[in-house]
């Protein structure tokens, strides 16, 4: 008896699909993407037993402190980790750090030799 050729399957095109972004595991995927990137720390907490900074968020890695905030009179615990995500995003992306511990200081100049203009002597 003859041995019959076996038929070969045809190549079929196959359509190559494109890995999708992991989907974030929280409500906040800027803290997940921060938090898993190795580096970073996010701290809820007490600083130092100071009255006025009982209750802060801190995002923070090795060598920046990216956002500080105190939280409110009224703010929940979920409207404080909201305000963490929104002010996280502009910081890891433009360098825009918030920092509610020391409140605001003044713009540094692009030429720190360059005297400034309100000063008086």
């Amino acid at each position: 008896m003859a041995s019959r050729a076996k038929p070969q399957k045809r190549a079929r095109a196959r359509r190559v699909k494109r890995p999708s972004p992991p989907t974030a595991s929280t409500p906040w995927p800027r803290l997940e993407e921060f938090f898993e990137s190795g580096e970073a720390n996010i701290t809820l907490g007490c600083i130092d037993r100071i009255d006025s900074l009982r209750y802060t968020a801190v995002a923070s890695d090795e060598y920046n402190i990216y956002v500080a905030l105190v939280r409110n009179t009224g703010e929940s615990l979920l409207q404080l980790l909201n305000r963490l995500e929104a002010a996280l995003g502009p910081a890891m992306d433009e360098e825009r750090y918030i920092d509610e511990f020391n409140g605001p200081s003044e713009p540094v100049p692009s030429n720190p030799f360059a005297k400034s203009k309100s000063r008086r002597y």
